[in-house]
């Protein structure tokens, strides 16, 4: 049930930012790990490269699932030592109703702003 779910808003702001494909790259690793993540409904990355920026909105069942990722292992150590910095949490918030007009279930392809030719070549650096 949607009333039930929440959304949490996080944003990394990195002092040395990284290229766009370098933080695609680093979402792929996790990918998986996160598919499995019991509580999590789904996640959306994103980057703001005009801003050094990027992120994640995460849609979790529950409070108490929300709550538990934030007092995580994962949360609280691997993510700070994984990148070099600890991310901020924007926003915890309630949701109205989820539409979602296609599945995603790989890491691989599944960016939006991935030009159509990169994603069926298998080609995602820069220079492709």
């Amino acid at each position: 049930m949607v009333a039930e779910k929440k959304a949490l808003w996080v944003v990394f702001r990195p002092e040395k930012p990284e290229m766009t494909e370098a933080m695609r790259e680093k979402f792929l690793v996790s990918y998986q790990a996160f598919r499995d993540m019991e509580g999590l409904y789904s996640k959306v990355w994103w980057t703001d490269p005009d801003k050094g920026e990027w992120g994640a909105m995460y849609v979790f069942r529950s409070e108490e699932d929300l709550q538990g990722y934030l007092h995580s292992d994962r949360w609280q150590n691997k993510i700070p030592e994984k990148y070099g910095y600890k991310p901020q949490v924007v926003a915890v918030l309630d949701l109205g109703p989820i539409l979602y007009k296609e599945a995603v279930l790989e890491g691989e392809g599944s960016w939006l702003s991935e030009p159509e030719d990169r994603i069926r070549s298998g080609d995602l650096s820069d220079d492709g």
